[in-house]
């Protein structure tokens, strides 16, 4: 957009383009904007010319972005988050009165132990802020956060370039889960049980290997993942209904034991704990409103108490030699 012609662009055209880079949907868009269809399509029409460019052009689907409407984006979001800031900055911000939306990268295991507990905090203390969830890993998360997608994400920490702010909220030990009627596992599986049992594992990418099989491979055992999932909550379906196994956090395991049909065991080999960090892009940080969602998030992390396990009784574990 050339400067000359800022003057005579509403700065509202800019929101509308963000939603509708987000919901690909002229209809969707208006909904989200609480306004009508024609006024979104209106505003489009204004951005086309304004930008010199189709910018959206209509698919089965809806509608999809042209290549420099893919370039323009992150400055368009960019722009719109300094101007949030420059309104929400400052010892005046008041969580009670903004009106605001935060999208956060995170697995479900965020929505089962910290979600519930955030949301009723914020029900009293900041009303009008909304949240929406997305499930990348680390390195979409980390794009995402870069091009004003995500705002937070939270995942396994990991070295981040220093453009990221990033801040150990939470850790967590594993456990061996399995239906408790399960036919094979009347006890803890020594190593060779376990590597023989067919697995069903969690990955954000979708990856059938993790740090246990890493484990495993340095000790010489590679164990069958039969089912590779996205979601914590279809891990713990399957291990109560099938004879898949899984390796879990603690968290999640002890869960699972409460609710039922579950027995969780030690793992029979030694495993480090993955820490979780928060990560946000710095850009934002002085933003009133960001600060108060990043502190929330970091406060209700490291308030989820550890896993106290009712571990069923089992064997001398063994430690994974480096080969």
């Amino acid at each position: 957009m050339a400067i000359m012609s800022l003057k005579h662009v509403d700065l509202n055209l800019l929101i509308t383009f963000e939603a509708l880079w987000h919901e690909r949907n002229v209809t969707r868009a208006a909904r989200r904007l609480n306004v009508s269809q024609p006024t979104v399509s209106n505003a489009l029409a204004r951005l086309r010319s304004a930008f010199g460019d189709q910018l959206f052009m209509r698919s089965p689907r809806g509608i999809e972005p042209t290549e420099r409407c893919a370039e323009i984006i992150k400055d368009v979001r960019e722009a719109l988050r300094h101007i949030e800031q420059a309104l929400d900055s400052g010892p005046a911000f008041d969580p009670r009165l903004c009106r605001r939306e935060f999208r956060i990268g995170s697995a479900d295991y965020f929505d089962l132990f910290i979600l519930p507990g955030l949301m009723a905090h914020m029900a009293v203390e900041a009303p009008q802020i909304d949240l929406r969830l997305r499930s990348p890993d680390l390195d979409e998360g980390l794009d995402m956060l870069d091009a004003g997608e995500l705002d937070f994400l939270l995942h396994k920490e990991a070295p981040a370039a220093k453009r990221f702010g990033v801040r150990t909220v939470m850790q967590d030990l594993h456990a061996f889960t399995v239906r408790s009627d399960h036919p094979r596992v009347r006890a803890m599986p020594d190593i060779g049980l376990f590597a023989d049992l067919a697995h069903v594992n969690f990955s954000q990418r979708g990856d059938s290997e993790s740090h246990v099989d890493e484990t495993l491979a340095r000790m010489g055992y590679r164990r069958r993942v039969a089912v590779t999932t996205q979601h914590m909550g279809t891990v713990a379906h399957l291990v109560r209904t099938t004879d898949l196994v899984a390796t879990v956090p603690g968290r999640l395991a002890r869960k699972m034991v409460d609710e039922g049909g579950i027995t969780a065991y030690p793992l029979p080999f030694e495993i480090a704990c993955v820490p979780i960090a928060l990560y946000w892009n710095r850009r934002f940080e002085l933003d009133g409103a960001t600060r108060w969602m990043r502190d929330a998030l970091v406060r209700f992390c490291q308030s989820v108490p550890p896993a106290a396990l009712p571990f069923q009784q089992g064997r001398p574990r063994e430690v994974a030699a480096a080969r």
